[in-house]
């Protein structure tokens, strides 16, 4: 048969002293809050509409680089942090960088620092340097556009990431 052991005198005084702790130890309630949001907002352009006239356009003149318009915007964000910034719309059937227009076979291409920028496409920009945006009308080379005035639309758009 085991022998059970008596504890000796430094386990008691061991053990006393932690009964005498534990008896000190209090519970506090931690809370936590906090807001939850979709988004830090962003303003562009101060909240103003962003016009662009290509004014007349010759349809055989129409080769992705004539016509080129810098487009005037500017970005604000009231925080710090990763901002994303994309072109909103319908591409053209033809080229998904291109916003399409009321005219079949006419597009406006978007494009980022000189390269295409892919319509509803989000890409990172630094906020202290936004990249510039051009635009510039295109043509489907399988059906031309006609004769007549033409129209577009796009949103632009910038979240934190």
């Amino acid at each position: 048969m085991n022998k059970i052991k008596k504890p000796n005198r430094k386990q008691i005084i061991l053990f006393t002293c932690l009964l005498m702790f534990a008896s000190l130890a209090k519970a506090i309630n931690v809370n936590f809050r906090g807001t939850l949001v979709e988004s830090i907002p962003c303003e562009i352009n101060r909240g103003g509409l962003i016009e662009i006239d290509f004014d007349t356009v010759i349809i055989r003149g129409i080769d992705g680089n004539k016509y080129r318009q810098t487009v005037p915007y500017t970005v604000t964000c009231s925080g710090t942090g990763s901002v994303r910034l994309a072109v909103q719309g319908t591409a053209a059937s033809f080229d998904n960088t291109a916003i399409v227009t009321n005219k079949s076979g006419l597009g406006i291409r978007v494009e980022q620092n000189g390269s295409p920028l892919r319509i509803n496409q989000l890409i990172s920009i630094n906020l202290l340097r936004p990249p510039t945006l051009t635009v510039v009308p295109v043509a489907n080379p399988a059906s031309l556009p006609t004769a007549g005035p033409f129209t577009s639309q796009a949103t632009i758009i910038a979240d934190y990431q």
